[in-house]
């Protein structure tokens, strides 16, 4: 790989090889990208499981891979399935559910200066 591209994977490949697995948050996030300044996410999970509300420093993407996902962003919930993708200003309040076994890409565009990293929490 040259220093111009920053990653490549079979998306596929990737979600089976991180399955949730059988822990008790029925979810596992793996950090496929992280520079200062960007961070792509690789969230896989089980029927039910739930990522707590939070924030983020900077702006975000999610984009269902496969599955169905509820989305809540402040006061509202937007189902989000597979080929979906929902953008979110940055310190919104959000939470993910999965409606049903899945996987989803979470971008985080970080400039540094915040305090904390961004990455999501590794279950």
């Amino acid at each position: 790989m040259t220093e111009a591209v920053l990653g490549r994977f079979s998306l596929a490949e990737e979600i089976e090889r991180y399955a949730p697995g059988g822990g008790r948050s029925g979810r596992r996030a793996e950090t496929l990208i992280k520079t200062d300044q960007l961070r792509v996410v690789l969230v896989t999970m089980q029927e039910g499981s739930h990522l707590q509300e939070h924030t983020a420093p900077g702006p975000i993407t999610i984009q269902a891979l496969s599955g169905r996902f509820m989305v809540s962003i402040e006061e509202t919930e937007q189902e989000l399935a597979a080929g979906g993708l929902i953008a979110i200003s940055p310190g919104i309040r959000h939470s993910v559910r999965s409606i049903e076994p899945g996987a989803f890409l979470l971008t985080i565009v970080w400039s540094g200066s915040a305090s904390g990293d961004p990455a999501v929490q590794q279950s």
